[in-house]
């Protein structure tokens, strides 16, 4: 038997403490605690692999760490662009969607007993201190015809974070906005349930690993669409939101999975923009009034509910985090949020967090510091969550300003390969902890890990994916 304690404090922000996750909820009115008393059955799930790569046999996870501070790093780290990796060919990218089987050799451990080589990027993220991974393209991609799809099972790569006792903030594909007219329910629907069968779900309930669902990332950007009109309106944005939420709560509903312990969010950019019912001018926070207004009066963004409205907005109160991305340094971010949330009403009483933490431009020192800043004012309570710092790996596919990014490079050892992907082996390079490389960061910013290992009291000495010397800088940061 486990007791899980359900406590709401006067913020109007419910805490749910339990040993398989820590999620916090929105909720109104002043202190009570309930106790629930469950029967909880740990079973083993079976991962299915490609046949050179068997399940790694794991004891049972320990208890999940809470969330708060949210102590997170945001993953895409696709094996190819890097001078030493496999080049970038538009039409053999592999698959976005990192959380796959077809990826275990870059997020998973290695097996002494298989002889199974890992890179073990999720072991690396805790080693450096973080509790969360967030991801994006986890639920609902979908590649062009011409591309191949990678091994859709997500249940190896939930276990294993689980077991290491970290959150996942899995995110929605939405590339090329896939909704008609801006209405996301039916596609959010049919992927939610396409994605209880994938591992998503767990004895009758969402992934105990899974904290918080990102159902769409910087839909600002929706109002560039050619189909938004008048050019830049904020009803798009907000319809793609809401139809996403419906659905997903219809998807829920249908599979009688139930929603224990899982948030949503959307994660705004950090542009500067009015809100949709014109009370809120700023960078990000626009967002935020956004969703309030929406939930309310969802006719305001062109949108009716399938769900029933007092569902929705149950859903929103009890269920929603406010999240953003951005590049500015954590100090300037939280003053303006901040005094956005106090001139605000607090913007319906729900916690925020930052979903991309970027830091551009910044050196190791100040580094630590935003990142030190960011955990105390997190641990200090209130509504800020804290963040996912943004990224793990240099997006070397990408290029242009994302190589200003990323926490770790790529060295010349490869570690091993992973399955065809796209019709292309790829190889796994080993990690640097030094970040140097044309076009990208100078010397005196290529230090990333060292700073954020020391913020939040991780280290790199247990990383096994770093290349052999390591690159780690022994005494302590003082540029």
């Amino acid at each position: 038997m486990t007791h899980r304690t359900l406590s709401t404090d006067v913020l109007g922000v419910c805490f749910l403490l339990a040993f398989s996750a820590t999620v916090l909820q929105g909720c109104g009115g002043g202190a009570t605690t309930t106790t629930i008393t469950t029967t909880t059955t740990i079973t083993t799930t079976t991962v299915t692999t490609h046949t050179t790569v068997p399940p790694t046999p794991a004891p049972p996870p320990p208890p999940q760490t809470p969330l708060r501070p949210l102590l997170g790093i945001s993953y895409g780290a696709l094996p190819c662009g890097h001078r030493f990796a496999d080049p970038c060919d538009p039409n053999t990218l592999p698959p976005a969607d990192m959380m796959t089987e077809g990826y275990r050799t870059q997020w998973g451990p290695s097996n002494s007993l298989t002889g199974f080589k890992g890179r073990d990027d999720l072991g690396a993220m805790k080693a450096l201190g973080a509790n969360t991974v967030r991801l994006y393209h986890s639920l609902g991609y979908k590649q062009d015809q011409k591309y191949e799809t990678s091994d859709e099972d997500h249940s190896g790569f939930l276990d294993h974070a689980h077991w290491l006792g970290m959150h996942v903030l899995p995110g929605y594909h939405s590339g090329g906005m896939p909704c008609p007219n801006f209405d996301c329910y039916e596609l959010w629907k049919e992927n939610t349930l396409k994605g209880f069968k994938q591992g998503f779900a767990k004895n009758g309930t969402w992934h105990p690993a899974v904290a918080v669902l990102i159902l769409l990332n910087e839909p600002d950007f929706l109002g560039g669409q050619p189909d938004c009109l008048p050019k830049g309106a904020a009803w798009c944005r907000v319809k793609a939101v809401l139809s996403a939420l419906d659905g997903v709560l219809a998807a829920e509903k249908e599979a009688g999975v139930t929603q224990w312990g899982v948030n949503f969010t959307a994660t705004w950019s950090f542009a500067q923009m009015t809100s949709i019912d014109g009370k809120v001018t700023g960078p990000g926070v626009f967002g935020f009034q956004d969703m309030v207004a929406g939930i309310a009066r969802p006719s305001i963004a062109n949108y009716t509910t399938r769900t029933p409205q007092e569902e929705m907005e149950e859903a929103f109160l009890t269920r929603w985090t406010h999240g953003l991305n951005v590049q500015a340094p954590y100090d300037y971010v939280q003053g303006v949020v901040r005094a956005a949330y106090k001139k605000n009403a607090d913007f319906g009483g729900h916690p925020w967090f930052i979903g991309e933490d970027g830091e551009l431009w910044q050196k190791p020192k100040a580094i630590k510091h935003s990142a030190s800043d960011a955990k105390n004012d997190a641990n200090a309570g209130g509504y800020f969550l804290g963040m996912s710092f943004f990224q793990f790996e240099t997006t070397y596919w990408k290029g242009g300003t994302e190589m200003n990014f990323g926490i770790f490079g790529l060295g010349n050892d490869t570690i091993g390969k992973t399955p065809k992907l796209n019709g292309i082996e790829r190889n796994v390079h080993c990690l640097t902890a030094t970040l140097t490389h044309d076009g990208g960061l100078n010397d005196l910013n290529d230090q990333r890990a060292l700073p954020l290992a020391e913020a939040w009291g991780g280290s790199l000495e247990h990383i096994s994916g770093l290349c052999k010397p390591t690159n780690v800088v022994e005494k302590p940061l003082i540029t």
